[in-house]
């Protein structure tokens, strides 16, 4: 039997630790990493950020599927972007569009899109790749073409033209970062700009 000392000590520490909790989600505050540039969000998501948010459940599938380990979700203090929501940081690890994330997302936050190469080429707007000139070796005078050895869309997302100068095809670039994740500089010579209205 438990005593009411006990009890009522045991209940102080649960209500500290929701205070705690509810503290840490409402009382959020915008982190140093946080820009005023949406996030690059997982494949078919809504280009309308606000929207996305709105549509998914925080569920973590997305995630938990992801062949790459490329999607990562804001933590509590990140509520900029919507708390625990999923995003890709590219140059720490980019898409490799398995489309695994799009098959099991439960609410259609993230639309099906089968493991097709055209069929992703047509439905996936992540965002663009941009590159920078004043960064780009290739550019500098030195041959590299990293970008476009990575893309998974070569040619119809980046072509090369001489000395090994990329250039961005925006109509067909999808967003999913392997170019930036695989740029030899730093800071990245090419960053992808993520689809937001």
């Amino acid at each position: 039997m438990v005593s009411r000392r006990r009890f009522l000590l045991q209940g102080m520490g649960f209500l500290a630790s929701g205070l705690f909790l509810a503290h840490r989600l409402v009382g959020t505050r915008i982190t140093a990493s946080a820009s005023a540039r949406p996030p690059l969000r997982p494949p078919t998501a809504s280009p309308d950020d606000a929207r996305f948010r709105a549509s998914c459940i925080r569920c973590g599938l997305c995630g938990t599927v992801c062949e790459n380990g490329c999607i990562q979700f804001f933590g509590l203090d990140e509520g900029q972007w919507g708390v625990l929501t999923p995003y890709i940081d590219a140059r720490q690890r980019s898409c490799t569009l398995c489309m695994r994330c799009t098959r099991v997302c439960p609410t259609g936050a993230l639309s099906p899109v089968e493991h097709d190469l055209d069929a992703i080429a047509e439905s996936v707007r992540m965002g663009t790749a941009v590159v920078d000139p004043d960064r780009c070796l290739s550019y500098l005078g030195r041959v590299c073409g990293y970008c476009h050895d990575a893309c998974p869309l070569p040619q119809k997302a980046i072509r090369l033209t001489p000395p090994a100068k990329p250039v961005v095809i925006a109509d067909g670039c999808v967003g999913c970062g392997r170019c930036v994740e695989f740029c030899p500089q730093t800071p990245t010579a090419i960053d992808v700009r993520p689809v937001s209205i």
